[in-house]
Parts: C-alpha cells; structure tokens; sequence
C-alpha cells in the first residue's frame, strides 16, 4: 500500500507545471495634438543608450511588432517618414523579497501488518503515511533580471509625439528572451491617443522557454 500511495503521489506531482510569467509595467505619455495613424510613414532607428549591438538585433523585431498593430509603412530605410521611432533595450540585476512558502511533514495515517515468522512467532510492521503540510511563510532576497525598453516617437522636427517606457522583470530568463517579449508586448499595448501606467502579469504558452538557446 505505502508503494502504490508513494507512486500515485509522484504522478501527481510530475503532472503539475509552472508556466513562466511575465511581470512587468508599462508608462506612456503622448502629446494630445499627435496624428499617428496606420498610414504614417515610420521609420525605426536606435538611441545611442544601452549596447548598440543588441539595439541593432532588434529593429526587425519592432519593424514586426509595429507591423502586427497593423502599421506596415515602416522599416529602418524609410526615405520620407512622418515619424520616427527610436527605442533602446537595457537590463540591470534587481534584488526584490518574495514570500516563500513553508511545508512540514504531516502524518496523515498509517497502518499495521502482522505476519507470522514461524514457531509460533509474530512479526509486525506499521506503516506511516505522510503528506507535506503549509505552516507559514518565510521572506527571502531574489535576484531577477529586469529588462526594459524605452520607446520614442518623433515628429521630423524632432517634436516629441510618444513615449514610452516597459520593463519586465524574471529570476531565470535571458535577457534576450525578455527583450523578444518586451518589444513584441510593449508595441502591442500602446495607446496612441492617451497616456497610459498599467502593470502586467503575463502566462506564456506552457511549452515557452525562456533560457538560452530555445
């Protein structure tokens, strides 16, 4: 019995998953008299903050995110644009505090075998069965990665029309699979008629990777 009840708990166990979550938040502020609609000709440049390399790694992914709202006069050679957006991508170590559960052992039950050893002897065997029981929980320092992007749009005047501000922040994640996700949510999100401050706690997909090299 203790063999079956240990296998069936094992299954149970194996069977839970933890889908990443993405927490983060997001500031945008535009100016009232802004005219950005799907039919301006943006183009997308970097800002000389952060690493230019990474920078550079992900104009496509902006070029595409902007594309997924539906604005599709944009790239990184638009010769004659109405607007110009201009983005970087940094990260930094962060130490937060989380809560983090207690378990104890409970006994929940046992059971008793006897059988006999011969010569009129007797042998017997208590099994004791136990589960683990939540009894508080405790604070402790994490170290995450907080990844963030800032995201400008301009007028060729160099006016400033919208801005915007994102970060996410994870204990495991590479930070390239943070700035794929930042691009892609920020963009997706934008306002372009009012200013905005919303927090997200984003589940991805429960198949996601987000280490290196997945």
């Amino acid at each position: 019995m203790r063999v079956l009840v240990s296998f069936m708990l094992l299954i149970g166990l194996s069977g839970c998953t933890s889908s990443v979550v993405m927490s983060g938040r997001q500031v945008s502020n535009i100016d009232p008299d802004a005219i950005i609609t799907p039919e301006s000709r943006i183009k997308v440049e970097t800002m000389e903050v952060g690493d230019p390399l990474t920078n550079k790694r992900y104009i496509e992914n902006v070029i595409q995110a902007f594309h997924s709202r539906g604005y599709h006069n944009i790239g990184a050679n638009q010769t004659k644009p109405d607007v110009i957006a201009r983005f970087s991508l940094t990260n930094q170590q962060q130490v937060k505090k989380v809560e983090q559960p207690i378990y104890r052992e409970r006994v929940t039950g046992h059971t008793t075998s006897c059988y006999s050893t011969g010569a009129d002897k007797h042998r017997c065997d208590t099994n004791v069965y136990t589960m683990p029981h939540l009894v508080g929980y405790e604070t402790l320092e994490q170290s995450v990665l907080e990844a963030k992007m800032t995201l400008k749009l301009i007028d060729t005047q160099n006016h400033l029309l919208l801005q915007s501000t994102s970060f996410v922040t994870h204990p495991t994640c590479s930070r390239w699979k943070l700035y794929e996700f930042l691009v892609q949510h920020s963009i997706a999100q934008l306002d372009f008629k009012h200013p905005m401050d919303k927090p997200f706690n984003v589940e991805m997909p429960e198949n996601y990777q987000c280490t290196d090299g997945n």
